[in-house]
């Protein structure tokens, strides 16, 4: 049972956005694939070991894109998964910043000139099936599988976050100006004592890493975000971070969930596409 049931049947082909999912899911594997950044290479030898089959429910924990050498096959390769398993996107911050550069575009506000980071959208959109464009509008900020008591997100979350949770919540259902601090979920990383978002570079000594400190009140929370460069996914009392580090030299990491047993399989990277230092907002 998925709570609020709120996404794009992409294996039917839903071409508008919506509430639908196919609830006879409930056989099978629970697959959670760490951040890809455009390393489509990687991403299809991952595939080859997982052999997902329709009975399995795929999801990326986000950021497909940027950094790595073809995110827009990799978005286009994720959104024809609907034919041979269940795939599901979590919203991560790279997606969440080109889709509010791509309504800036498509609204023509001109606000998009005043954005950061975007050089590579212009190719991106060009290069996107509409398929794979759908999935990108279809992304989830969060996914909370009930029976499990599992809770899917990018970033990170807050306690002190203003709207309920744990909880699915959709990108073009959801709005963070009537959920606020929706958005911050794809990047929260550091949170002050008081539990507030700390903005990326600006955390001090005061400020903990979110994970560490979380208390598995919203369920075992598999996230992404941020990158540790170690074969295995980071493992937190209460939390699991799937990043790491496929586009900075490191590997593309998946968790495979089955018969209440956790499993990982990884690949190393191709080679270094971006030096980690060298990494911004």
């Amino acid at each position: 049972m998925v709570d609020n049931a709120c996404f794009t049947d992409l294996a039917g082909h839903a071409a508008a956005q919506g509430c639908l999912f196919n609830e006879m899911v409930k056989s099978g594997r629970i697959i959670i694939i760490g951040d890809v950044h455009g390393c489509l290479d990687e991403l299809r030898e991952l595939f080859v070991l997982l052999n997902p089959t329709i009975n399995d429910r795929v999801f990326s924990i986000g950021d497909l894109i940027d950094r790595g050498p073809d995110s827009a096959g990799v978005v286009n390769f994720c959104a024809e998964l609907g034919n041979t398993c269940h795939f599901r996107l979590v919203l991560g911050n790279h997606e969440e910043k080109f889709l509010r550069w791509l309504h800036h575009v498509e609204n023509k506000t001109g606000m998009e000139s005043q954005m950061k980071g975007i050089d590579e959208f212009p190719d991106l959109l060009r290069n996107l099936s509409h398929k794979g464009l759908n999935l990108l509008r279809s992304a989830c900020y969060s996914i909370f599988l009930k029976r499990e008591n599992i809770t899917l997100l990018h970033g990170g979350i807050s306690e002190n976050s203003k709207f309920p949770f744990p909880k699915t919540y959709c990108h073009g259902t959801h709005s963070p100006k009537e959920l606020k601090g929706l958005d911050l979920i794809t990047k929260i990383r550091y949170l002050s004592p008081e539990g507030k978002f700390v903005s990326f570079n600006e955390e001090t000594s005061e400020d903990r890493y979110w994970a560490e400190i979380y208390d598995g009140a919203f369920g075992h929370i598999f996230f992404g975000h941020q990158p540790f460069l170690q074969e295995k996914p980071k493992e937190f009392p209460h939390a699991t971070c799937l990043d790491t580090g496929c586009v900075f030299g490191g590997w593309l990491s998946a968790v495979i969930l089955e018969n209440g047993k956790r499993s990982y399989i990884s690949v190393k990277t191709k080679k270094t596409y971006i030096q980690k230092h060298k990494i911004q907002k």
